[in-house]
Protein backbone atom coordinates (compact mmCIF):
# COMPACT_ATOMS: atom_id res chain seq x y z
CA UNK A 1 0.00 0.00 0.00
CA UNK A 2 1.40 3.52 -0.97
CA UNK A 3 1.47 5.58 1.94
CA UNK A 4 0.37 9.45 1.11
CA UNK A 5 1.66 11.91 3.98
CA UNK A 6 -0.75 14.60 2.65
CA UNK A 7 -3.76 12.29 3.28
CA UNK A 8 -2.24 11.23 6.59
CA UNK A 9 -1.84 14.79 7.98
CA UNK A 10 -5.63 15.49 6.58
CA UNK A 11 -7.24 12.49 8.75
CA UNK A 12 -4.87 13.59 11.66
CA UNK A 13 -6.06 17.32 11.11
CA UNK A 14 -9.50 16.49 10.91
CA UNK A 15 -9.04 14.03 13.88
CA UNK A 16 -7.54 16.77 16.25
CA UNK A 17 -10.22 19.22 15.07
CA UNK A 18 -12.96 16.68 16.39
CA UNK A 19 -11.10 16.24 20.00
CA UNK A 20 -10.61 20.30 19.91
CA UNK A 21 -14.75 20.53 19.50
CA UNK A 22 -15.15 18.06 21.82
CA UNK A 23 -13.23 19.81 24.24
CA UNK A 24 -14.22 22.95 23.74
CA UNK A 25 -18.09 22.61 23.10
CA UNK A 26 -20.48 21.72 26.42
CA UNK A 27 -22.70 19.17 25.63
CA UNK A 28 -26.22 19.22 26.46
CA UNK A 29 -27.38 15.86 28.27
CA UNK A 30 -30.69 14.82 28.86
CA UNK A 31 -31.51 12.42 31.54
CA UNK A 32 -35.30 10.50 31.61
CA UNK A 33 -36.49 9.05 34.95
CA UNK A 34 -35.70 10.69 38.51
CA UNK A 35 -35.03 7.42 40.62
CA UNK A 36 -32.11 6.39 42.08
CA UNK A 37 -31.06 5.67 39.02
CA UNK A 38 -31.23 8.97 36.75
CA UNK A 39 -30.41 11.15 40.00
CA UNK A 40 -27.18 9.08 40.41
CA UNK A 41 -26.10 9.45 36.64
CA UNK A 42 -27.06 13.16 36.61
CA UNK A 43 -24.14 13.08 40.08
CA UNK A 44 -21.74 11.09 38.03
CA UNK A 45 -22.20 13.13 34.70
CA UNK A 46 -21.79 16.49 37.48
CA UNK A 47 -18.49 14.81 39.22
CA UNK A 48 -17.19 13.72 35.24
CA UNK A 49 -17.35 16.73 33.09
CA UNK A 50 -17.28 19.19 35.99
CA UNK A 51 -19.36 22.41 37.26
CA UNK A 52 -19.21 23.97 33.85
CA UNK A 53 -18.53 21.09 31.49
CA UNK A 54 -21.91 19.91 30.88
CA UNK A 55 -25.97 21.31 31.04
CA UNK A 56 -28.03 18.30 32.31
CA UNK A 57 -31.71 17.82 32.55
CA UNK A 58 -33.50 15.36 34.01
CA UNK A 59 -37.37 15.11 33.07
CA UNK A 60 -39.60 13.08 35.57
CA UNK A 61 -43.01 13.67 35.01
CA UNK A 62 -43.97 12.28 39.06
CA UNK A 63 -42.21 12.33 42.56
CA UNK A 64 -38.14 12.69 42.37
CA UNK A 65 -37.27 8.90 43.69
CA UNK A 66 -39.03 6.77 41.32
CA UNK A 67 -39.45 3.24 42.96
CA UNK A 68 -38.01 4.50 46.51
CA UNK A 69 -41.12 6.12 48.02
CA UNK A 70 -42.82 6.95 51.63
CA UNK A 71 -46.11 7.02 52.42
CA UNK A 72 -48.14 8.73 55.64
CA UNK A 73 -50.27 6.91 57.70
CA UNK A 74 -51.40 8.07 61.38
CA UNK A 75 -49.37 11.31 61.37
CA UNK A 76 -46.30 9.40 60.40
CA UNK A 77 -43.82 8.58 56.57
CA UNK A 78 -43.06 4.84 55.77
CA UNK A 79 -41.64 3.23 53.43
CA UNK A 80 -43.21 1.64 50.54
CA UNK A 81 -41.04 0.68 48.11
CA UNK A 82 -37.34 0.07 48.30
CA UNK A 83 -36.89 -0.32 52.07
CA UNK A 84 -33.28 -2.05 52.53
CA UNK A 85 -29.64 -1.28 51.64
CA UNK A 86 -26.94 -3.86 52.49
CA UNK A 87 -23.89 -2.94 54.32
CA UNK A 88 -21.61 -3.91 51.64
CA UNK A 89 -23.59 -1.69 49.12
CA UNK A 90 -20.47 0.60 48.57
CA UNK A 91 -22.08 3.48 46.87
CA UNK A 92 -24.88 3.97 49.04
CA UNK A 93 -23.35 4.17 52.11
CA UNK A 94 -20.76 6.41 50.57
CA UNK A 95 -24.00 8.55 49.51
CA UNK A 96 -25.10 8.46 52.92
CA UNK A 97 -22.12 10.09 54.05
CA UNK A 98 -21.11 12.65 51.59
CA UNK A 99 -24.57 13.91 51.21
CA UNK A 100 -25.02 14.56 55.11
CA UNK A 101 -27.31 12.02 55.37
CA UNK A 102 -27.34 9.27 58.52
CA UNK A 103 -28.44 5.70 58.70
CA UNK A 104 -31.67 4.95 60.64
CA UNK A 105 -31.45 2.87 63.68
CA UNK A 106 -33.28 -0.51 63.41
CA UNK A 107 -35.57 -2.18 65.28
CA UNK A 108 -35.05 -5.89 66.73
CA UNK A 109 -37.78 -8.30 65.14
CA UNK A 110 -38.51 -12.09 64.67
CA UNK A 111 -39.24 -13.85 61.33
CA UNK A 112 -41.35 -17.06 60.63
CA UNK A 113 -41.52 -18.63 57.69
CA UNK A 114 -44.82 -19.79 56.73
CA UNK A 115 -45.97 -22.61 53.94
CA UNK A 116 -49.88 -21.80 54.17
CA UNK A 117 -50.74 -24.37 56.40
CA UNK A 118 -48.35 -24.12 58.96
CA UNK A 119 -44.51 -22.38 60.36
CA UNK A 120 -41.94 -24.16 59.32
CA UNK A 121 -39.73 -22.01 61.38
CA UNK A 122 -39.89 -19.06 63.58
CA UNK A 123 -37.28 -16.62 65.24
CA UNK A 124 -36.76 -16.88 68.86
CA UNK A 125 -35.73 -13.43 70.47
CA UNK A 126 -32.54 -15.46 72.07
CA UNK A 127 -29.52 -15.77 69.44
CA UNK A 128 -28.24 -19.34 71.15
CA UNK A 129 -31.94 -20.62 70.96
CA UNK A 130 -32.52 -19.68 66.84
CA UNK A 131 -28.90 -21.15 66.18
CA UNK A 132 -30.14 -24.28 68.06
CA UNK A 133 -33.09 -24.25 65.92
CA UNK A 134 -31.29 -23.72 62.33
CA UNK A 135 -28.91 -26.57 63.19
CA UNK A 136 -31.98 -29.12 63.94
CA UNK A 137 -33.79 -28.32 60.94
CA UNK A 138 -31.13 -27.74 58.29
CA UNK A 139 -28.41 -28.89 59.52
CA UNK A 140 -24.95 -26.37 58.48
CA UNK A 141 -26.56 -25.47 55.70
CA UNK A 142 -27.15 -22.08 56.31
CA UNK A 143 -23.85 -21.51 57.34
CA UNK A 144 -23.00 -22.82 53.61
CA UNK A 145 -25.23 -20.28 52.74
CA UNK A 146 -23.91 -17.37 54.31
CA UNK A 147 -20.20 -18.30 53.04
CA UNK A 148 -21.86 -18.79 49.26
CA UNK A 149 -22.96 -15.24 49.92
CA UNK A 150 -20.16 -13.56 50.98
CA UNK A 151 -17.59 -15.14 48.31
CA UNK A 152 -20.33 -13.79 45.94
CA UNK A 153 -20.29 -10.11 47.11
CA UNK A 154 -16.52 -10.13 47.55
CA UNK A 155 -16.58 -10.90 43.62
CA UNK A 156 -19.53 -8.36 43.07
CA UNK A 157 -17.12 -5.72 44.68
CA UNK A 158 -14.55 -5.91 42.35
CA UNK A 159 -17.17 -3.85 39.89
CA UNK A 160 -16.08 -0.87 42.41
CA UNK A 161 -12.56 -0.68 41.74
CA UNK A 162 -12.88 -1.34 37.78
CA UNK A 163 -15.40 1.72 37.82
CA UNK A 164 -12.79 4.33 39.99
CA UNK A 165 -10.33 3.14 37.52
CA UNK A 166 -13.18 4.12 34.39
CA UNK A 167 -13.76 0.94 32.99
CA UNK A 168 -17.22 1.15 31.21
CA UNK A 169 -19.24 -1.88 29.53
CA UNK A 170 -20.93 -2.30 26.50
CA UNK A 171 -24.09 -4.71 27.97
CA UNK A 172 -24.98 -5.95 31.24
CA UNK A 173 -23.43 -9.38 30.55
CA UNK A 174 -19.69 -7.63 29.61
CA UNK A 175 -20.31 -5.66 32.96
CA UNK A 176 -21.12 -8.94 35.00
CA UNK A 177 -18.66 -11.01 33.75
CA UNK A 178 -15.90 -8.53 34.85
CA UNK A 179 -16.79 -9.06 38.31
CA UNK A 180 -16.31 -12.58 37.95
CA UNK A 181 -17.23 -15.24 34.58
CA UNK A 182 -19.60 -17.64 37.01
CA UNK A 183 -21.94 -13.93 37.28
CA UNK A 184 -22.89 -14.69 33.70
CA UNK A 185 -23.51 -18.51 34.03
CA UNK A 186 -25.82 -17.47 36.46
CA UNK A 187 -27.85 -15.61 34.68
CA UNK A 188 -28.86 -18.65 32.51
CA UNK A 189 -29.54 -21.06 35.11
CA UNK A 190 -32.57 -21.19 37.49
CA UNK A 191 -32.01 -20.69 41.32
CA UNK A 192 -33.33 -24.26 41.89
CA UNK A 193 -30.94 -26.05 39.71
CA UNK A 194 -28.13 -23.57 40.29
CA UNK A 195 -28.21 -24.00 44.10
CA UNK A 196 -28.59 -27.68 43.91
CA UNK A 197 -25.68 -28.10 41.47
CA UNK A 198 -23.87 -26.57 44.69
CA UNK A 199 -24.85 -29.09 47.11
CA UNK A 200 -27.49 -27.21 49.36
CA UNK A 201 -30.71 -29.36 50.37
CA UNK A 202 -33.93 -29.10 49.24
CA UNK A 203 -35.29 -28.08 51.92
CA UNK A 204 -33.10 -25.17 52.32
CA UNK A 205 -34.12 -23.86 48.66
CA UNK A 206 -37.67 -24.10 49.22
CA UNK A 207 -37.69 -22.59 52.25
CA UNK A 208 -34.69 -20.12 53.29
CA UNK A 209 -33.96 -19.26 49.81
CA UNK A 210 -37.66 -19.35 48.64
CA UNK A 211 -39.27 -17.23 51.12
CA UNK A 212 -36.34 -14.23 50.24
CA UNK A 213 -37.26 -14.52 46.83
CA UNK A 214 -41.18 -14.71 47.66
CA UNK A 215 -40.76 -11.44 49.73
CA UNK A 216 -37.86 -9.10 47.51
CA UNK A 217 -38.98 -10.21 43.89
CA UNK A 218 -42.59 -11.58 44.60
CA UNK A 219 -41.31 -14.72 41.74
CA UNK A 220 -40.45 -18.59 43.11
CA UNK A 221 -37.30 -20.79 42.18
CA UNK A 222 -37.29 -20.57 38.62
CA UNK A 223 -35.72 -17.06 38.29
CA UNK A 224 -32.01 -17.31 37.42
CA UNK A 225 -29.14 -18.05 39.95
CA UNK A 226 -27.35 -14.30 39.86
CA UNK A 227 -30.90 -12.28 41.06
CA UNK A 228 -31.21 -14.91 43.64
CA UNK A 229 -28.26 -15.01 45.25
CA UNK A 230 -29.05 -10.97 45.74
CA UNK A 231 -32.03 -11.77 47.22
CA UNK A 232 -30.69 -13.89 49.46
CA UNK A 233 -27.76 -11.53 50.08
CA UNK A 234 -31.00 -9.13 51.35
CA UNK A 235 -31.87 -11.20 54.00
CA UNK A 236 -28.05 -10.87 55.47
CA UNK A 237 -27.86 -9.36 58.77
CA UNK A 238 -26.60 -5.48 59.00
CA UNK A 239 -29.28 -4.48 56.71
CA UNK A 240 -30.17 -0.34 56.66
CA UNK A 241 -32.31 2.44 55.29
CA UNK A 242 -32.17 6.01 55.81
CA UNK A 243 -33.02 8.34 58.43
CA UNK A 244 -36.01 10.28 56.81
CA UNK A 245 -36.56 7.96 53.53
CA UNK A 246 -34.36 6.56 51.33
CA UNK A 247 -35.37 9.03 48.90
CA UNK A 248 -34.08 11.26 50.44
CA UNK A 249 -31.09 9.74 48.44
CA UNK A 250 -32.18 10.88 44.78
CA UNK A 251 -33.52 14.30 46.00
CA UNK A 252 -29.96 14.92 47.31
CA UNK A 253 -28.29 13.48 44.12
CA UNK A 254 -29.87 16.02 42.20
CA UNK A 255 -29.23 18.69 44.32
CA UNK A 256 -25.65 18.11 44.40
CA UNK A 257 -25.59 17.35 40.24
CA UNK A 258 -26.84 21.14 39.93
CA UNK A 259 -29.00 19.33 37.09
CA UNK A 260 -32.13 21.30 36.02
CA UNK A 261 -35.50 19.55 36.86
CA UNK A 262 -37.91 19.35 34.30
CA UNK A 263 -41.49 17.96 35.68
CA UNK A 264 -42.60 16.65 32.22
CA UNK A 265 -43.29 13.31 30.46
CA UNK A 266 -41.23 12.28 27.49
CA UNK A 267 -43.23 11.12 24.79
CA UNK A 268 -40.35 10.60 22.03
CA UNK A 269 -36.41 10.74 21.62
CA UNK A 270 -35.72 11.64 17.81
CA UNK A 271 -32.55 10.93 16.13
CA UNK A 272 -31.45 13.98 14.21
CA UNK A 273 -28.32 12.71 12.54
CA UNK A 274 -25.53 10.29 12.35
CA UNK A 275 -23.14 12.02 15.02
CA UNK A 276 -26.02 10.97 17.38
CA UNK A 277 -27.63 14.46 17.75
CA UNK A 278 -31.23 13.77 19.51
CA UNK A 279 -34.74 15.83 20.31
CA UNK A 280 -36.43 14.88 23.27
CA UNK A 281 -40.24 15.90 22.99
CA UNK A 282 -42.25 16.41 26.36
CA UNK A 283 -45.07 17.57 27.92
CA UNK A 284 -45.79 19.06 31.14
CA UNK A 285 -46.69 16.82 33.86
CA UNK A 286 -49.71 18.25 35.12
CA UNK A 287 -51.30 18.60 31.37
CA UNK A 288 -51.20 16.30 28.74
CA UNK A 289 -52.12 18.79 25.89
CA UNK A 290 -50.71 18.27 22.65
CA UNK A 291 -50.21 22.00 21.67
CA UNK A 292 -48.20 22.60 24.91
CA UNK A 293 -45.38 19.70 23.48
CA UNK A 294 -41.66 21.14 23.84
CA UNK A 295 -38.74 19.80 22.20
CA UNK A 296 -35.31 20.74 23.35
CA UNK A 297 -32.11 19.32 21.43
CA UNK A 298 -29.58 17.04 22.86
CA UNK A 299 -26.01 15.57 22.16
CA UNK A 300 -26.46 12.79 24.62
CA UNK A 301 -29.53 11.13 26.33
CA UNK A 302 -29.84 8.98 29.16
CA UNK A 303 -32.94 6.91 29.59
CA UNK A 304 -33.51 5.95 33.65
CA UNK A 305 -36.82 3.82 32.86
CA UNK A 306 -37.99 0.46 32.03
CA UNK A 307 -38.66 0.40 28.47
CA UNK A 308 -40.92 -3.03 28.31
CA UNK A 309 -43.84 -2.26 26.59
CA UNK A 310 -45.62 -2.53 30.05
CA UNK A 311 -43.59 -0.34 31.49
CA UNK A 312 -42.37 2.35 28.75
CA UNK A 313 -45.38 5.05 28.97
CA UNK A 314 -45.06 6.15 25.71
CA UNK A 315 -41.56 7.32 25.40
CA UNK A 316 -40.83 6.37 21.43
CA UNK A 317 -37.99 6.24 20.21
CA UNK A 318 -38.05 7.30 16.11
CA UNK A 319 -35.94 8.21 13.24
CA UNK A 320 -32.98 5.59 13.94
CA UNK A 321 -31.79 3.05 11.31
CA UNK A 322 -31.90 0.17 14.00
CA UNK A 323 -34.78 -1.78 15.43
CA UNK A 324 -34.88 -2.13 19.05
CA UNK A 325 -35.97 -4.72 21.24
CA UNK A 326 -36.49 -5.01 24.48
CA UNK A 327 -38.07 -8.57 25.53
CA UNK A 328 -39.62 -9.08 28.70
CA UNK A 329 -42.39 -7.83 31.22
CA UNK A 330 -42.05 -6.15 34.97
CA UNK A 331 -43.80 -8.01 37.80
CA UNK A 332 -46.42 -6.50 39.53
CA UNK A 333 -46.22 -6.62 43.37
CA UNK A 334 -49.02 -4.44 45.67
CA UNK A 335 -47.42 -3.14 48.76
CA UNK A 336 -50.92 -3.14 51.35
CA UNK A 337 -49.83 -0.27 54.58
CA UNK A 338 -52.35 -1.41 57.67
CA UNK A 339 -52.92 0.58 60.56
CA UNK A 340 -54.21 -2.16 62.78
CA UNK A 341 -53.91 -5.42 65.21
CA UNK A 342 -52.82 -8.75 63.14
CA UNK A 343 -54.82 -11.38 63.86
CA UNK A 344 -52.69 -13.82 66.02
CA UNK A 345 -55.09 -16.77 65.95
CA UNK A 346 -55.29 -16.34 62.19
CA UNK A 347 -51.60 -17.91 62.15
CA UNK A 348 -51.99 -20.15 65.12
CA UNK A 349 -50.63 -18.19 67.79
CA UNK A 350 -52.37 -18.16 71.20
CA UNK A 351 -51.54 -14.21 72.10
CA UNK A 352 -49.56 -11.54 70.68
CA UNK A 353 -46.65 -11.70 72.03
CA UNK A 354 -45.68 -14.80 69.90
CA UNK A 355 -46.14 -13.61 67.12
CA UNK A 356 -43.23 -13.04 64.57
CA UNK A 357 -42.67 -9.16 63.61
CA UNK A 358 -42.27 -10.15 60.25
CA UNK A 359 -44.23 -13.34 58.06
CA UNK A 360 -42.73 -14.58 54.92
CA UNK A 361 -44.21 -17.09 52.68
CA UNK A 362 -42.25 -20.09 51.52
CA UNK A 363 -44.18 -20.97 48.24
CA UNK A 364 -46.27 -18.22 45.74
CA UNK A 365 -50.30 -18.91 45.49
CA UNK A 366 -51.17 -17.91 48.79
CA UNK A 367 -52.82 -14.36 49.27
CA UNK A 368 -49.96 -12.49 50.02
CA UNK A 369 -46.02 -12.92 49.50
CA UNK A 370 -44.92 -11.26 53.17
CA UNK A 371 -46.09 -9.33 56.64
CA UNK A 372 -44.14 -7.25 58.41
CA UNK A 373 -44.14 -4.79 60.89
CA UNK A 374 -42.97 -1.66 59.89
CA UNK A 375 -41.61 1.57 61.98
CA UNK A 376 -41.81 4.95 60.44
CA UNK A 377 -38.59 6.20 59.01
CA UNK A 378 -37.45 8.57 61.50
CA UNK A 379 -37.88 5.70 63.82
CA UNK A 380 -35.01 5.89 66.62
CA UNK A 381 -34.86 2.73 69.01
CA UNK A 382 -33.85 4.98 71.87
CA UNK A 383 -36.91 6.79 71.17
CA UNK A 384 -39.57 4.78 70.35
CA UNK A 385 -41.13 1.00 71.44
CA UNK A 386 -41.40 -1.89 69.23
CA UNK A 387 -44.80 -2.17 69.09
CA UNK A 388 -45.82 -0.19 65.96
CA UNK A 389 -49.17 -0.92 64.37
CA UNK A 390 -48.44 -0.19 60.61
CA UNK A 391 -48.00 -3.79 58.83
CA UNK A 392 -46.49 -3.70 55.00
CA UNK A 393 -48.35 -6.65 53.27
CA UNK A 394 -46.75 -7.59 49.84
CA UNK A 395 -48.85 -9.44 47.55
CA UNK A 396 -49.31 -10.32 43.47
CA UNK A 397 -52.41 -8.62 43.68
CA UNK A 398 -54.79 -6.08 45.49
CA UNK A 399 -56.36 -7.92 48.67
CA UNK A 400 -59.79 -7.81 49.08
CA UNK A 401 -61.62 -6.40 52.20
CA UNK A 402 -62.75 -9.89 53.46
CA UNK A 403 -58.87 -11.03 53.26
CA UNK A 404 -57.97 -7.88 55.06
CA UNK A 405 -60.80 -8.62 57.51
CA UNK A 406 -59.61 -11.78 57.88
CA UNK A 407 -55.70 -11.32 59.02
CA UNK A 408 -56.47 -8.19 61.18
CA UNK A 409 -58.99 -8.11 64.21
CA UNK A 410 -59.21 -4.39 63.74
CA UNK A 411 -58.16 -1.70 61.03
CA UNK A 412 -57.90 1.59 61.19
CA UNK A 413 -56.42 2.96 58.02
CA UNK A 414 -55.72 0.91 54.59
CA UNK A 415 -54.06 2.13 51.72
CA UNK A 416 -52.64 0.46 48.50
CA UNK A 417 -49.42 1.26 46.55
CA UNK A 418 -49.56 -0.67 43.22
CA UNK A 419 -46.06 -1.33 41.32
CA UNK A 420 -44.78 -2.65 38.06
CA UNK A 421 -41.36 -3.09 41.02
CA UNK A 422 -39.36 -5.07 39.53
CA UNK A 423 -38.71 -7.86 36.23
CA UNK A 424 -40.26 -11.28 35.74
CA UNK A 425 -37.09 -13.25 35.64
CA UNK A 426 -36.21 -16.57 34.09
CA UNK A 427 -33.18 -18.36 33.45
CA UNK A 428 -32.53 -17.16 30.28
CA UNK A 429 -29.52 -15.24 28.26
CA UNK A 430 -30.16 -12.22 27.65
CA UNK A 431 -27.84 -9.45 26.03
CA UNK A 432 -29.14 -6.46 27.63
CA UNK A 433 -27.22 -3.26 26.51
CA UNK A 434 -26.35 0.10 28.02
CA UNK A 435 -25.77 1.67 24.51
CA UNK A 436 -28.64 1.66 22.00
CA UNK A 437 -26.72 4.00 19.66
CA UNK A 438 -24.42 6.48 19.53
CA UNK A 439 -24.91 9.10 22.74
CA UNK A 440 -28.09 7.06 23.39
CA UNK A 441 -27.67 4.89 26.84
CA UNK A 442 -30.31 2.64 28.38
CA UNK A 443 -29.73 2.63 32.18
CA UNK A 444 -32.40 0.80 33.52
CA UNK A 445 -30.64 -2.81 31.19
CA UNK A 446 -28.97 -3.82 34.28
CA UNK A 447 -32.03 -4.63 36.16
CA UNK A 448 -32.38 -7.77 34.19
CA UNK A 449 -29.27 -9.17 36.17
CA UNK A 450 -30.68 -8.08 39.24
CA UNK A 451 -33.01 -5.10 40.55
CA UNK A 452 -31.53 -3.33 43.60
CA UNK A 453 -30.87 0.13 44.49
CA UNK A 454 -27.27 -0.50 44.45
CA UNK A 455 -27.68 -2.01 41.14
CA UNK A 456 -29.27 0.68 39.67
CA UNK A 457 -26.40 3.09 40.50
CA UNK A 458 -23.79 0.92 39.38
CA UNK A 459 -25.75 0.88 36.13
CA UNK A 460 -25.65 5.16 36.43
CA UNK A 461 -21.89 4.83 36.76
CA UNK A 462 -21.27 2.63 33.65
CA UNK A 463 -23.48 5.07 31.56
CA UNK A 464 -22.08 8.24 33.05
CA UNK A 465 -18.60 6.50 32.23
CA UNK A 466 -20.23 5.62 28.76
CA UNK A 467 -21.07 8.80 28.08
CA UNK A 468 -17.75 10.82 29.08
CA UNK A 469 -15.60 8.55 27.03
CA UNK A 470 -17.10 8.99 24.27
CA UNK A 471 -17.75 12.43 24.28
CA UNK A 472 -13.92 12.84 24.45
CA UNK A 473 -13.46 9.89 21.99
CA UNK A 474 -11.27 8.28 25.26
CA UNK A 475 -10.91 4.51 25.27
CA UNK A 476 -13.64 2.46 26.70
CA UNK A 477 -13.31 -1.25 28.28
CA UNK A 478 -16.47 -2.12 26.04
CA UNK A 479 -15.60 -4.30 23.44
CA UNK A 480 -14.93 -2.17 20.08
CA UNK A 481 -17.05 -4.84 17.97
CA UNK A 482 -20.09 -4.23 19.82
CA UNK A 483 -19.56 -0.35 18.98
CA UNK A 484 -18.93 -0.48 15.31
CA UNK A 485 -22.20 -2.66 15.52
CA UNK A 486 -24.38 0.35 16.30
Amino acid sequence: MKFSLKGFLCVSVISLLQVIYCETKVPKIAIIGGGIGGTSAAYFLHELFGSNGAQIDLYESQRIGGRLASLQMAGRDYEVGGAIIHPRNKYMVDFVKTLGLKKRKTADSTVGLFDGKEFVFTESKWMVINLAKLLWRYGFGPMKLHNYIDDMLTKFERIYELQSKGSSFFTVPELLEAMSPHFVEYMNISVDRGFKNIGFSEKIIEELVSATLTANYGQDTTVHEFVGSVSVAGASSGLWAVHGGNSLVPQKLLEASKATLYKARVSRVTLLNESGEFTVESSPSHQDVESELNKSKYNIVIIAAPLTRDTRKGIQLSQFPVEFSFPGTYHRTVCTLVHGQLNHSHFGFSNQDDMADEILTTNLGMVFNSIGRVHPVDYNSAKSKNNSKIWKIFSQFPLSKEVIDSVFLETEEVNIIDWLAYPHYEAAKRTDKFVLYRHLYHLNAIEWAASAMEMSVIGAKNVALLAYSDWFNLKSSYTKQSHDEL
